[in-house]
């Protein structure tokens, strides 16, 4: 009797895994790397240290309000390089749960990380060399729920005093929820020494 069972058993656990699997798998986003070949050695030059600088503020507008990169948060500032244009160019076609543009982990590493300097999305980097850049960041705002909350009950009575039934009280509470959104742009640095001012918007 149990060696009939067990196929059975095995069965349901090979159905469940798959199932695991499959559920997985949609979930993953397929990844679209650029075709044009990323040339290190070119983009390292273009990383070397220079003496131009590249400051600024980063602003998030949603709904006439400006919401900015709070102190400490991180500011990307990429070369401007073929490899990394036509990333921009594949982010356009996809940026969704089956399909998302990105680039390789190698690509990727050449970066200049910096952080906001204080609350009002100030930014600052230093020792570039002349070149075209592209700063990216994320800011979040604040958009506001509503749920209801039962507060109380409501009970009717007859002329007797005897309880007839009861409702539920609701009221209407708000919470904000914080989303956060892509703010980038371009910015050139002309000549070494140069200081570049900018506002990174959405």
């Amino acid at each position: 009797m149990m060696n009939k069972r067990i196929p059975k058993i095995l069965l349901v656990k090979m159905l469940l895994l798959y199932c695991s699997m499959m559920v997985y798998a949609q979930k993953t986003p397929e990844w679209v790397l650029p075709t044009t070949p990323f040339n290190e050695a070119e983009t390292a030059k273009l990383m070397e240290k220079g003496t131009a600088v590249i400051q600024g503020t980063a602003t998030l507008k949603k709904k006439g309000k400006d919401n900015f990169g709070v102190k400490g948060s991180q500011i990307l500032l990429f070369p401007v390089t073929p490899y990394f244009t036509e990333f921009l160019e594949l982010k356009k076609k996809f940026n969704s749960r089956k399909k998302q543009a990105s680039m390789s982990p190698v690509a990727f590493t050449y970066r200049v990380e910096g952080r906001f300097l204080d609350d009002k999305g100030t930014f600052q980097f230093t020792n570039l060399k002349p070149g075209k850049y592209y700063a990216i960041s994320w800011i979040a705002f604040a958009r506001q729920k509503t749920v209801a909350v039962q507060t109380g009950t409501s009970t009717s009575y007859n002329v007797y005093g005897y309880a007839l039934g009861s409702s539920p009280i609701y009221e209407d509470q708000y919470y904000d929820v914080f989303i956060e959104n892509e703010v980038s742009g371009f910015v050139e640095v002309k000549e070494a020494g140069a200081v570049v001012n900018v506002v990174v918007s959405n």
